[in-house]
């Protein structure tokens, strides 16, 4: 019974994936006599905890003696509602499970020790793998002060982006195209090159149908800050969040124009005449930004896997032929020997979209994967 209501309260806290900023989502379910009186996720914006939720939809009568399942260790650091540890312990709930403990050192193992001590019945680790996947940003911004990047290609058959004429309308088709914008759901933050900006005028939002409020925020990284201010992206910054990184370098020049258009500028330090990746990426951890997905273009793609700094690479492809003339969808990478290649990942899913699309997702191998909190 325990495993059928973890997986409840697992499934739960998918919804709201994306939507809850720098906290992780979380499921509860809350049963008595073998039967789910409650449930909560974690709300948009990270308030109030599931747990919270799931307990303001009961009595006092009804709470005594149940079990309360949760795919996070509840919180044990105050906050502004409270701490939801010490909720449980007043509710006289008698029984928690847990799937994961949390990697936050304010919490991390506390409430486990705390609810034993109050003679509450912890069971964790149940299910903690597929815990930890849903919140993966989450485990890696706490395990690493970085975000969990997730590189997404879209490319023909022989893994060009675009003719050689840049044309790439469409390379995939319209399923292929709705998983991207699902990718971009479920994702805090998306991040592309400047280059792409200019060239492709994209408006990087979520076009979903019912899922348009969970259009992510918008980074562009840009060694030289040179924007027409009638893009698409910079006429939309009040519906969603637009941030340019740049190097240290450009801090005296005026940005007025963009930034009366609410567009944030942030500074990064500079490696090799290029913002640094990894300082950039940091910056955007602090601000609350747990996963990003990054979308192009060929040279930012390169750098991050040059940099090892992908944690996930999703390679959605058609079978279209482009040939050697068209745009390679990652640059040079300047090994000499097939020893020295990039090898550090391994193919966890490959799934057909349609007849014409099929997306491949490899996970790569990171320090940080070995921390558990």
């Amino acid at each position: 019974m325990d495993e059928k209501f973890i997986l409840n309260a697992l499934a739960i806290s998918k919804k709201n994936l994306g939507l809850t900023s720098a906290s992780p989502t979380v499921g509860c379910v809350i049963v008595k006599n073998q039967e789910i009186i409650a449930t909560g996720v974690t709300a948009k914006g990270g308030r109030p905890h599931a747990e919270a939720l799931a307990i303001a939809k009961c009595n006092a009568n009804q709470l005594n003696g149940t079990t309360l399942y949760v795919t996070l260790e509840p919180c044990f650091h105050e906050s502004s509602d409270g701490c939801c540890v010490d909720l449980i312990i007043k509710s006289n709930i008698k029984k928690v499970v847990i799937s994961a403990t949390d990697p936050d050192l304010r919490t991390n193992g506390k409430s486990i020790k705390k609810l034993r001590e109050a003679s509450i019945e912890v069971v964790c680790g149940l299910f903690e793998k597929e815990a930890r996947e849903i919140n993966k940003g989450f485990f890696k911004a706490k395990s690493s002060g970085l975000p969990y990047v997730t590189v997404k290609i879209a490319s023909s058959l022989d893994g060009k982006i675009a003719t050689k004429n840049f044309d790439s309308k469409w390379i995939t088709g319209e399923k292929a195209r709705l998983f991207a914008h699902y990718l971009r759901s479920i994702n805090d933050a998306i991040m592309v090159g400047a280059n792409t900006v200019k060239k492709d005028n994209p408006m990087l939002d979520c076009r979903i149908d019912g899922l348009q409020d969970r259009s992510s925020r918008r980074f562009i990284i840009a060694n030289k800050i040179d924007f027409d201010d009638k893009l698409k992206i910079f006429q939309t910054t009040n519906k969603i969040p637009t941030s340019i990184l740049t190097s240290k370098i450009n801090a005296l020049q005026d940005f007025t124009k963009l930034t009366n258009l609410g567009v944030k500028i942030i500074f990064c330090e500079e490696k090799n005449n290029q913002v640094d990746l990894k300082d950039a990426l940091l910056k955007m951890c602090a601000s609350g930004v747990n996963s990003v997905l990054i979308e192009g273009g060929k040279n930012l793609v390169t750098q991050f896997l040059q940099e090892n700094l992908v944690d996930e690479l999703i390679w959605i492809q058609n079978k279209k032929i482009i040939g050697e003339d068209g745009i390679s969808a990652i640059g040079e990478m300047g090994f000499a020997l097939i020893g020295d290649v990039l090898q550090k990942f391994t193919r966890q899913e490959l799934r057909e979209i349609d007849a014409d699309d099929f997306v491949s997702i490899y996970k790569f191998e990171q320090p940080w994967t070995n921390n558990r909190g």
